[in-house]
Order: C-alpha cells, then sequence, then structure tokens
C-alpha cells in the first residue's frame, strides 16, 4: 500500500471494528461496511488505524475529524507514524506508556500535550485499541482522538486558583499571628501594669476604673485568640493530638476556672460524670478543654437563677465515644435566633455584645473543633427556660484505666495564690522595659529576689556566673533569642545547666510551645501575662528543687513528708481546706501510680518519664519530699534513656509512694 492510498475496510475489517468479530455479524456485506466507513467519516472525534504489520506501524486510515483536530491532511498523515504529533513538551512518561501498550497488544488511554501542524499545542486525549485478526494478533489498531485542550486549560486555571487562594489564606495566617504578636507584647504592659495597680490602696472610683480597664484588656485578648483560631481552623494549621488524659483533671479544671463567678452570682455549677466513664483516655485534651470552656463561659454568663452542670456519659462502645453536655437553667434561646448562633460574629440577640461581651466566635469555633476531633455540636434550648449544648466525642480508652469520679465542684481555693512560700532569686531575661517592670514587680512582690538580664547573651552570661532557682526567658529578643538562649545555658556544667527556665511567649501557635520545649525550657507562659498564671507556672517549676532542698537539711534519707510545707499549704488556703486538698492530692497521686506501674509493666519509657514529672511537680508541693526526688531521678534517668535503671527507680518509686501517701493522710485525718 503506497504511502497517499487511504484504507478501505472490507467486510472481515469492519467486522473486526465490532466486538464479536466475524462470528458477531456473519451476514456483514460490502454495504454495511461502506456505511460503517461513512459514519467513521462523519464522527467530531479523531479516529486513526494504524497497520502493526508493517514497519514502524503507520497509520493507513484517518476520518476529517482527525485533520481538523491536527490540521495535518490525509496526504500528510497517511503512511506515518503517529510520533510526528510529539515535541518538546511532550511529557516522556505519557509516550512510554503508549509504546508499552502497543508493545503488550493492551488498550490504553493517556493525556498527552501534541502539537498541531501550524507548531500550537493541544492537550489530546489518546485512546489507543488494539483489533484481534483470525491468528489472534492484532490486526489493526483503532486510535480515537479528543482536544480537550478547553479542559485542561480550565483546570490549569483552577489549579493555579487554588494554589493563589491557598498562597492568600497563608498570607493571612501569617499576618494574623504576626499581628496577635504584636498586639500582645504591649497587652502584656498595659494588662500588668493594671494588674499591679489593683493590688495598691486605691479609692472606690480608681478601683472601678482599673477594674473596667482590666475587663476591657481581657476582652481584647480573647478577641485576639478567637480571630487566630479561626486562621488556623481555615487554614488546616490546627494539628488534632491524641494522647493519653484524665478526663476528670480536664473537666475540674474548666470548672475551677469559673468556680469564682459562679459563686458571686450565686448559682451552681457542677459535673457529673457517668459511672461507666473511663477517668483515662486517648484524644486530644487541649482541644476537648477548648471547648469546654467557651461552652460553660457561656453558659455561666447567661444564667442568674438555678446552675451550670457539665455532663458526661458513654455514647457508643464501638466505636467508642462520650457525649459531654453542659446544661444551664438561663435565658434560654429562642427558635429564631438559634439559627445565627454558629454564624460568625452573630449573637442571638444584637444587644448580647454589649449586655455581656464576647465576639460572638466562640461558638463558631467550638463548631469547627468538635468537628475536627470527629464529632458534632448541637443545641437544644427553650427561651426562659435554660440552654444544653452537647456533642459526641469519639475517644480511646486506656486499658486499666479507673472510672472517673461520679461528681466534680469547683475547688475553693482563693483566686490569687500567695507565694506559699516559694522564694529564691529569679533571672528575668526579657528586652521589653515595661515587661521588666511588670514581671519584676509581680515576682518580688511574691517574695522573690530578681535580677535582669536585656538580651539573650546577658542571660547566658549571668546564668553561668551566678545561680538561680529559676529563669523567666523572652522568646524574642536582640542578639540572642530566647532559644538560643535556653540551649546555652543548658550545655552548661551543673548546676547552671539544670535551672527550670519558663519560656515567655506572645506567640500562641502550638509549634512555638513545643519549639521551646525542645529547646530544653520547662515551662510556658503567654503574654500578656497573668499574675496567678505566672506564680503558678513558677511554683510548679520550683516544686521538685525546693523539695530537694528541704530534702538535704535532713542527714540521711530525706523525710516522706515534709510539715513545714504543710503548714506553708494550710497558712496559703482557706481555713480547714487542706484536709480536703490532701485528700484530692492522695486519690490524683494514686491513679498516677497505677499508671506508672502499667508504664512499668509495658517497659513505656516515655510515659514513666511523663508520669515521673507530674508526680515531682504535685508531690513536691504537698510536702512528699521523698517521692518528689524519686520522681525527678526516675524523670532524669527516662530522659537519658536507661531503660534498666528506670525500672528498678520506679519500683522503688512505686513502694515509696504508698508509704508516702499513708503518712500524708495523717494529717489530713487530723485536720
Amino acid at each position: 500500500m503506497s504511502r497517499s492510498t487511504r484504507w478501505s475496510p472490507t467486510t472481515a475489517d469492519a467486522a473486526a471494528l465490532v466486538p464479536g468479530g466475524n462470528a458477531a455479524l456473519p451476514d456483514f456485506d460490502p454495504q454495511a461496511a461502506g456505511a460503517l466507513a461513512s459514519a467513521i467519516a462523519a464522527a467530531p472525534t479523531g479516529v486513526t488505524i494504524a497497520d502493526p504489520s508493517r514497519p514502524d506501524c503507520p497509520i493507513v486510515f484517518l476520518n476529517p475529524a482527525f485533520t481538523a483536530i491536527t490540521g495535518y491532511p490525509a496526504e500528510e498523515v497517511l503512511g506515518r507514524n503517529c510520533r510526528f504529533l510529539q515535541g518538546r513538551d511532550t511529557d516522556p512518561k505519557a509516550v512510554a506508556r503508549v509504546r508499552r501498550a502497543i508493545a503488550a497488544a493492551k488498550p490504553v488511554t493517556v493525556e498527552m500535550l501534541n502539537y498541531r501542524r501550524d507548531g500550537t499545542r493541544f492537550w489530546n486525549e489518546l485512546r489507543i485499541t488494539p483489533v484481534p485478526g483470525a491468528n489472534g494478533r492484532p490486526a489493526l489498531f483503532l486510535g480515537i482522538q479528543h482536544d480537550v485542550t478547553a479542559r485542561k486549560r480550565a483546570e490549569q486555571a483552577l489549579a493555579r486558583a487554588k494554589r493563589a487562594a491557598e498562597r492568600a489564606n497563608q498570607t493571612k495566617s501569617d499576618f494574623l499571628a504576626t499581628m496577635s504578636h504584636e498586639i500582645r507584647t504591649p497587652m502584656n504592659g498595659v494588662m500588668g501594669t493594671v494588674q499591679l495597680l489593683l493590688e495598691t490602696e486605691l479609692t472606690a472610683e480608681q478601683r472601678a476604673y482599673a477594674e473596667t480597664a482590666r475587663r476591657c484588656g481581657q476582652d481584647l485578648l480573647a478577641i485576639v485568640n478567637d480571630i487566630l483560631d479561626i486562621s488556623r481552623i481555615e487554614s488546616g494549621m490546627l494539628r488534632i493530638e491524641c494522647v493519653p488524659f484524665r478526663i476528670s483533671e480536664v473537666v475540674l479544671g474548666v470548672l475551677d476556672l469559673f468556680g469564682a463567678t459562679a459563686s458571686e452570682k450565686g448559682i451552681g455549677l457542677a459535673a457529673a460524670i457517668a459511672p461507666d466513664v473511663p477517668d483515662t483516655v486517648e484524644g486530644d485534651p487541649h482541644r476537648l478543654r477548648q471547648v469546654l470552656l467557651n461552652l460553660v463561659d457561656n453558659a455561666v454568663k447567661f444564667t442568674a437563677i438555678g446552675g451550670v452542670t457539665v455532663r458526661i456519659e458513654r455514647a457508643s462502645a464501638e466505636p467508642f465515644a462520650l457525649r459531654f453536655a453542659v446544661s444551664d437553667t438561663g435565658i434560654g434561646i429562642p427558635p429564631a435566633a438559634q439559627k445565627r448562633l454558629f454564624v460568625r460574629f452573630a449573637q442571638a440577640d444584637p444587644s448580647i455584645s454589649r449586655r455581656f461581651g464576647g465576639s460572638g466566635l466562640g461558638l463558631t469555633i467550638c463548631r469547627q473543633l468538635v468537628r475536627l476531633l470527629g464529632g458534632e455540636l448541637t443545641l437544644t434550648s427553650e427561651a426562659g427556660r435554660g440552654t444544653t449544648f452537647a456533642f459526641t466525642l469519639p475517644v480511646r480508652p486506656v486499658a486499666g484505666a479507673g472510672t472517673a469520679p461520679a461528681r466534680l465542684v469547683p475547688s475553693a481555693e482563693a483566686a490569687t495564690p500567695g507565694p506559699r512560700g516559694a522564694r529564691g532569686r529569679v533571672l528575668l531575661a526579657e528586652d521589653s522595659r515595661s515587661n521588666q517592670l511588670v514581671a519584676a514587680a509581680i515576682l518580688r512582690r511574691a517574695g522573690f529576689a530578681v535580677d535582669v538580664a536585656a538580651d539573650g547573651e546577658e542571660a547566658v552570661e549571668r546564668a553561668a556566673a551566678r545561680r538561680y532557682d529559676l529563669i523567666l526567658m523572652d522568646v524574642q529578643m536582640p542578639k540572642l533569642d530566647g532559644f538560643g538562649a535556653a540551649a546555652a545555658i543548658r550545655a552548661l556544667p551543673p548546676p547552671a545547666s539544670t535551672v527550670p527556665i519558663i519560656a515567655l511567649t506572645a506567640s500562641v501557635q502550638p509549634e512555638d510551645r513545643e519549639r521551646c520545649f525542645a529547646a530544653g525550657m520547662t515551662g510556658y507562659v503567654a503574654k500578656p501575662i497573668d499574675l496567678i498564671a505566672l506564680l503558678g507556672a513558677v511554683d510548679q517549676a520550683l516544686a521538685g528543687r525546693r523539695a530537694g532542698r528541704r530534702g538535704g537539711e535532713t542527714a540521711g534519707e530525706p523525710p516522706l513528708v515534709d510539715r513545714g510545707a504543710l503548714e506553708e499549704l494550710r497558712s496559703a488556703v482557706e481555713p480547714g481546706r487542706l484536709p480536703q486538698l490532701i485528700a484530692v492530692f492522695v486519690e490524683e497521686t494514686e491513679a498516677r501510680l497505677g499508671e506508672l506501674a502499667a508504664a512499668r509493666a509495658a517497659g513505656d519509657l516515655a510515659a514513666m518519664g511523663r508520669l515521673a514529672h507530674v508526680l515531682k511537680s504535685a508531690t513536691g508541693t504537698f510536702g512528699a519530699v521523698a517521692l518528689a526526688r524519686a520522681a525527678t531521678l526516675l524523670e532524669d534517668t527516662c530522659r537519658a534513656g536507661d531503660a534498666e535503671r528506670a525500672d528498678e527507680l520506679a519500683g522503688e518509686l512505686l513502694a515509696l509512694g504508698r508509704r508516702s501517701l499513708e503518712t500524708l493522710a495523717e494529717p489530713a485525718a487530723a485536720g
């Protein structure tokens, strides 16, 4: 067949193009073959036929649609291999796929960039199908071409728009994170100064002004946090953890934050936990706490008579899930207003923000967080009769976990804790003069001696030259930032390398917190600095070291319980409150010792180290000196990776823990 000859289907060829071959069309005649050729010629889709029996498998037939798509007339196509459509931008991988399929006599569909006769490019959706002959080998290859350039351009435009939107969203997130930091830094000075002002002697009018300034600052900070959370959720930067945690600890922490407000309003605040709810589960305690904080805050805010109850019960066993419900006896929400509750910046009533405050973002964030956790937030309410927000949360129960307490109520500790005897020398590394003033004043009022370093290099020099009980380290400083300064201090010889370091930062991103701990810091306080949060972090960081010093004052082994520490704690709380606190501490410590025993049995070094850290902090506060020292030693050993020694120390700590708790229970019983 010459190069310019067109292929004309015979009866056999036409039958071969039809599934089933000659057997399917025994009476296929030349007239039918001509009709088939005419149909192919009129088709809007490009059709080619290549002959594999000839060298280089040339094209022996093409329809007019192929010419319309490529611009090549029949005389320039017949007798040539179809590779003439390829060019420098044709994907070699797509070409290789076609060659492999032809060699294996298998059908293939690819999209590749081809070139027209005039040099312009087009996207060709090519389908090649082998048509078997009488001997079973391919008699011809049928090629179907679609010009999908318009679709590919639309897809590429959509991809470009998506990338642009992602870049814009990332830019927005970066901007909000930066602005959050920039707002928090001056807010630290404002709110810290107001806090100090409120501790001075003021007239009633002056105190009212200062309280108003403090509340406005807190509201502004809450709005900044809400906007940042929304941004992180939308950009996909919010990470969900799955770690073991105690439900009772999370819930009690939430209740404690609103206990004073509920007491002032004369309303009840409690949690009821079903008996079949395990106390320890795996999930994201931080996000659960954030949702409960928002819901309980709203419930307390809108309730004037009655109370607020948090209920937790098992929702399903397989998959395991818990149902959390926050119910109040407050003003309720009319049906028409309920639809607006989960809309950004919306309130059930336009006067709500004026009467009660808030940005209108809290419930939006709650719903999105619950969805990220695998649940859905629902609402039932009746105007004048109260409201219930509920959500079901998938979690994983921890084997051997005990049951949670049936009822929890807020603790009655004073709103502003005293120093509790935690005295010592503190190094404050902070470049802002206003922040230096605020933090140093808070610490000095609490009984600490304070030295100030204006940058990271000075902080390292001071830490090397003088022994400190604690270092407060601003993260962003000139010359050497807080991360570098902390790492440099950890590289110093002992005892300088072992000093607790608490990060002070206006950044609230989870990765910033992780970076602080990775740099060797032992605590984290967000700016603006809150008096209670700062002193609480300081007390916790110093608890283990304070217990070690007390133990060192006694010849031989440290005492099981330091009575002096208990007396300090007794003087810092309400009269008669100490026995109740000790009872709660004993219950929690018993549970943690049980978790430690399970971690030891499993050889889980990381879990043993984490539990030792928790035990060290808590036991030091309650004067369990020997137990605090043993926990410190176990934590250090786990961190060093010495599994054999850690197992030995864990056994000693468990035995010591039982004796310490028995001894500690005696003053609780005596009142």
